[in-house]
């Protein structure tokens, strides 16, 4: 119940971290476990998802001819494209089957039959590796939960942030390929947890057993003096130290795309990534190092003695045996001796943590105890009742019923609960008077902090009124008032006003937690208003500096005198004292929201006139050359949108081009793609005046293997003598009209995948001879697509009803085909843009 108690403490995203990571893991290890159809082939963990690293002897993948360097590109007569797409194939047949693959070997495709068996793919080397990492995972619970309100750059969290990304490396990325459904998503969960791991590892020990300052620029030198603010109060170090491993690796396979750059892969990640862990190992250790030989505190060195030397030993052969010999080597196999050593670094911990108890963790304290006798009390009461039921029920006969126990057991459960919760409430009032009455003194405050906007009566409140409440000296608030801390009032001599720059305000920002001043004492170093304040904080005895954070805006800072017993402050009341100055933030919360409320209406301005810059690219009217008239309407589902229409250059007397586009892509970002896509036509248009040959080099400017921008178009040439020459890529079939309001769809291109999705294709051209009076309608899929209030969508029948009922004037029937879609939505919000164009011949026939 405690600890149910101490998860609900910790921020959503935290248990959220953990509780999926957990799951990922516990996927991953019943995954080796299942039994499944084999065909030997076990795949690379590099870049290439279905290559083929070896292929196990005797198998029938050996059999079959496969070898390691293919690529698996087909299964059971299927274009396969992941392991997930392979595994829902296989999952369907069963040992001894005969399967056909397709492989891709030296640019040629081969058809191999191949006859599956069956296998488990769990080895002990992962069952190793796996206890490995559920023992880290379970002693960053251990601290974690014994620690639940420090703030979020506090070494607990840090330090379970670092088990479970070791977890995840051990668990998921030290396993063997398959191709099992889950196997994709827990190699790419492995793969980033490799990219944070070593983050994580000197982040940890750069604030264990709290932050490092580092004094580096004795003799004033500017350039050493940024680097040293940097090092001990920039909020970016760690931004840095934790972007580098992810820039490492996405700028190795850059320079393999790109530039052509030859890179050597372990385990899935190039060599330079594995490089940088092995730094980011060595800096930590050196860290660790340092807090050793500082601390004074005989007991913090006996901590720090013990985690030391488990860290070595696990972390200096795995340097050795996955990062050094691995890049020399090119060999995998010595990444197996790493994993065992490593399993010393959690023992290490738990050691120190039951040991010495190191980080506070309490394995029993008062309160724990007497609530454990609390419930021993009560289990002996229920036992005494139970035996006194049992000799009642042999004398009555009733325990001859095979109802009997299972109607007992249930009232013992119902029963039992509810009676150690009403005895706890007397223990907690005759054990902890004092705190059960504050709790509840500051329970009644924090409620009227919540409805008072009066800032006089805030600090009021927050000073004398929590004075009497905690029995302290005094109390000091200070404000934010422009880029300064101001004190309306000072009981005691501190400095009446605190730079918003100091860099100990900048630490309390950072932490968002309460902290005594004595945690601050290396950031004196850096300017000299703090070490002034810290100076004053430690004559006038100053207990704890609570910053007033919401949401990461600091708007005051409450400065905690000490006690008029001249006691410490507890653990509980320093989390009553946090929990008080959370309520404070409330008022200065609201303020922020009146201003986030300016800047949505300055944002929504500015989509105004986005939406303004946007149809300014798109002609209002078109002006078609004679008997030909066309008219067009678009409208967005948000205040811009991805659909266009355009009249392109370079024709040369042919006739008339128009396109009409459908970015994939919305709002804002389909606004943007609109703008790329329409250029790359324009552009192409001049020197690529044909249409096959046109779309064809939109589309080679449009691919991009890792993101690519997606156009569904139609490209409409109106010739002389009204002959209507068009391509479709991705767009629905155009309507004809005829002139005695007969309606049919135009024949479909072969070819009409949308712009972008292939690197090539070519596009068919199809001709249409028009009649004086016909009527052609080229659409956007939200035309097709609209949604009404229920979610019901427009069939294929009302569309072509709505189009024969248009009126014949081009102008007035595309204003009443978008007027007709909007009133099918009934008022609710557009599911896509909406785009239609109306073609007329008005010649003779």
């Amino acid at each position: 119940m405690n600890g149910v108690l101490r998860l609900s403490r910790l921020p959503r995203r935290l248990v959220w971290f953990g509780t999926g990571a957990l799951g990922v893991a516990l996927l991953s290890v019943l995954d080796m476990f299942v039994p499944r159809p084999w065909d030997g082939v076990v795949l690379s963990t590099d870049r290439e998802l279905l290559l083929v690293k070896a292929v196990a002897p005797g198998t029938g993948g050996e059999v079959a001819g496969i070898r390691p360097g293919d690529k698996i590109v087909g299964v059971a007569r299927a274009i396969v494209r992941s392991p997930g797409e392979v595994a829902r194939l296989l999952a369907k047949r069963k040992a001894g089957d005969e399967v056909p693959y397709l492989v891709l070997r030296d640019g040629t495709l081969l058809e191999l039959s191949v006859r599956l068996s069956s296998r488990r793919l769990s080895t002990p080397l992962f069952l190793y590796a796996a206890f490995t990492g559920f023992v880290f995972f379970g002693v960053g619970l251990l601290v974690l939960l014994s620690r639940p309100d420090d703030a979020p750059a506090a070494p607990s969290r840090v330090f379970f942030v670092l088990c479970t990304l070791f977890m995840l490396f051990l668990v998921c990325r030290l396993r063997p390929a398959s191709y099992g459904f889950f196997d994709g998503v827990v190699l790419t969960t492995g793969t980033l947890s490799l990219l944070a791991l070593p983050a994580a590892f000197l982040h940890f020990f750069l604030v264990f057993p709290r932050r490092q300052v580092f004094a580096i620029a004795p003799d004033g030198r500017p350039l050493l003096e940024k680097l040293e603010r940097f090092l001990n109060t920039s909020p970016h170090l760690f931004t840095v130290l934790y972007a580098l491993p992810p820039l490492t690796y996405t700028g190795s396979e850059a320079g393999a795309r790109f530039f052509g750059w030859k890179l050597r892969f372990i385990s899935g990640a190039p060599v330079a990534s594995w490089v940088l862990m092995g730094d980011y190992l060595v800096l930590g250790l050196l860290a660790l190092l340092r807090s050793l030989v500082r601390a004074e505190d005989p007991r913090q060195k006996q901590q720090m003695r013990a985690v030391f030397a488990g860290t070595v030993v696990g972390v200096v052969p795995f340097l050795l045996f996955a990062v050094l010999i691995p890049t020399v080597s090119a060999s995998e196999t010595s990444l197996a001796l790493a994993v065992l050593f490593l399993v010393a670094l959690p023992l290490a911990f738990a050691y120190a943590i039951v040991r010495f108890q190191l980080m506070d963790v309490r394995v029993v304290v008062r309160r724990s105890l007497l609530y454990t006798l609390t419930t021993a009390a009560v289990t002996a009461i229920y036992a005494l009742a139970l035996t006194a039921a049992n000799a009642l029920a042999r004398t009555q006969g009733l325990s001859q019923s095979r109802y009997f126990p299972l109607l007992f057991a249930l009232l013992v459960v119902a029963l039992f609960d509810p009676l150690r919760r009403r005895i706890q409430g007397p223990v907690d009032r005759f054990f902890f008077r004092d705190m059960v009455d504050a709790r509840r003194a500051l329970e009644e405050l924090s409620e009227a902090l919540t409805r008072e906007f009066s800032v006089a009566r805030l600090e009021r409140w927050l000073t004398s009124r929590l004075s009497e409440i905690m029995h302290l000296a005094w109390a000091v608030l200070y404000r934010v008032e422009s880029r300064t801390l101001v004190a309306s009032s000072l009981p005691v001599p501190l400095p009446p006003e605190v730079s918003l720059s100091c860099a100990f305000i900048r630490e309390l920002q950072q932490r968002g937690q309460p902290l005594r001043p004595g945690h601050l004492e290396g950031l004196s170093l850096l300017d000299e208003a703090t070490a002034s304040f810290l100076s004053a904080a430690r004559q006038q005895d100053v207990k704890l500096l609570i910053p007033l954070v919401a949401s990461g805006q600091l708007y005051a800072l409450l400065v905690v005198g000490p006690k008029l017993s001249e006691e410490e402050l507890t653990r509980e009341e320093v989390q009553l004292l946090r929990a008080l100055a959370n309520q404070g933030a409330v008022g200065f919360e609201n303020a922020r929201f009146l201003a986030e409320h300016t800047r949505q209406m300055e944002l929504e301005k500015e989509l105004s006139i986005a939406r303004q810059v946007q149809f300014s690219l798109i002609p209002e009217r078109i002006a078609a050359p004679p008997p030909w008239r066309v008219a067009a309407r678009c409208v967005p589902a948000y205040q811009v949108g991805g659909d266009f229409y355009d009249v392109l250059p370079g024709t040369q007397g042919r006739g008339q081009a128009l396109v009409l586009g459908d970015v994939a892509g919305k709002s804002v970002a389909g606004a943007m793609l609109m703008v790329a896509a329409r250029e790359a036509l324009r552009a192409e248009a001049v020197v690529t005046p044909e249409p096959s040959s046109l779309l064809q080099a939109v589309n080679r400017r449009l691919y991009r293997r890792e993101q690519r921008l997606v156009l569904a178009l139609a490209y409409l040439l109106l010739c002389p003598g009204g002959v209507l020459r068009y391509c479709l890529a991705g767009q629905p079939p155009p309507l004809l009209r005829r002139r005695d309001g007969s309606v049919t769809e135009l024949p479909l291109p072969a070819f009409r995948l949308p712009l972008g999705a292939l690197p090539e294709g070519v596009w068919d051209e199809v001709t249409v001879q028009l009649e004086a009076g016909d009527l052609v309608l080229v659409y956007s899929d939200g035309l097709s697509d609209a949604h009404d209030a229920g979610g019901g969508r427009v069939d294929d029948g009302e569309l072509v009803r709505a189009f024969a009922a248009a009126p014949r004037d081009v102008e007035e029937a595309a204003s009443f085909l978008v007027r007709w879609a909007l009133e099918f939505s009934g008022g609710a919000t557009a599911f896509d843009d909406i785009t239609v164009m109306t073609v007329s011949w008005e010649g003779k026939s």
